[in-house]
């Protein structure tokens, strides 16, 4: 039932960007009864391309670096996340962690913020040729997101939540 309360949440998760400008994941949005139609299905390379790894945040008011002294930290369950060293470091720092449902839909806005950087980054030519090139492209496209398009993404949390619990928890 939160509103307001979601603009207190710092979302935080890691992203990879490829040299190729592709970083080989396949993302679809397709509606019900679409799942093989061809204009649906990608036929891609399988092997890894040259790229870097990224960590952001995301707040209502900001982005990371970090800096924020009252915020509830936000990320998904996946095993890294979850791993006792990082669960004591949240201790050790007085970190509040919010409460995430292990197989939950990925309700988290940076996903979306992902999805605008890497936009803005297939709008760049020429290509990048090095990994630090690529590096300060990604920095450039992750401050150029204007911050009204993230309160936006907070905004939309009550009514992404909602769309789960009236689907018992699925998408």
């Amino acid at each position: 039932m939160w509103a307001e309360e979601w603009n207190e949440v710092l979302f935080t998760d890691e992203s990879r960007f490829c040299l190729q400008h592709h970083d080989g994941r396949i993302r679809v949005r397709r509606h019900r009864g679409d799942r093989m139609l061809n204009c649906c299905v990608i036929h891609s390379h399988t092997g890894s391309a040259p790229g870097i790894t990224v960590w952001g945040g995301i707040g209502y008011h900001s982005r990371t670096p970090l800096g924020l002294a009252t915020v509830i930290f936000q990320q998904d369950n996946a095993r890294p996340h979850v791993s006792r060293i990082v669960q004591r470091f949240f201790v050790n720092y007085q970190i509040e962690l919010l409460p995430w449902p292990v197989r939950s839909p990925d309700l988290s806005p940076i996903e979306n913020m992902w999805s605008m950087v890497a936009q803005l980054l297939t709008q760049i030519t020429p290509p990048v040729a090095t990994p630090d090139q690529l590096w300060q492209r990604v920095e450039a496209a992750w401050s150029a997101v204007p911050q009204e398009y993230i309160q936006s993404l907070f905004e939309s949390m009550p009514r992404r939540v909602a769309a789960v619990k009236s689907n018992n928890g699925g998408y």
